[in-house]
C-alpha cells in the first residue's frame, strides 16, 4: 500500500467515525461507527489501484450519505435511550460521550 493512499484511508476512517457519532441515537450511532471500521479494514486488503477507486468512488459517497443521515436524524430524533443518559439522568449530547 502507498503512503499517501494509506494516509487518505485514515483520514476518511476518522472522518467517517466523526461523522457517525452525531447520531443522537445509541444503536444508530453504535452501528455506524462499527461499520465504517469495517468498511476501512476491508478496503486496507485491497491493492492499491482498488483503494484508490474505493477512495474515488464509494469512500466519499459514503461519508456524504451518512452526512445526510446524520442531519435527518437530528431533525427527527427521539427521545435519548437509557444508555445516553448521565448518572443524574440528563441526556448526554453525543460529542461529550467518546
Amino acid at each position: 500500500m502507498s503512503l499517501p493512499v494509506k494516509r487518505s484511508l485514515d483520514k476518511l476512517e476518522k472522518q467517517l467515525v466523526r461523522t457517525a457519532r452525531g447520531f443522537y441515537d445509541y444503536n444508530f450511532r453504535q452501528y455506524f461507527v462499527r461499520k465504517s471500521k469495517d468498511d476501512i479494514a476491508a478496503a486496507r486488503n485491497l491493492t492499491t489501484e482498488e483503494q484508490e477507486q474505493y477512495l474515488q468512488a464509494e469512500g466519499r459517497e459514503m461519508l456524504k450519505q451518512m452526512k445526510r443521515m446524520v442531519l435527518v436524524n437530528r431533525m427527527y430524533g427521539s427521545q435519548p435511550v437509557f444508555l445516553d443518559r448521565k448518572k443524574d439522568g440528563s441526556p448526554m449530547n453525543p460529542q461529550e460521550k467518546e
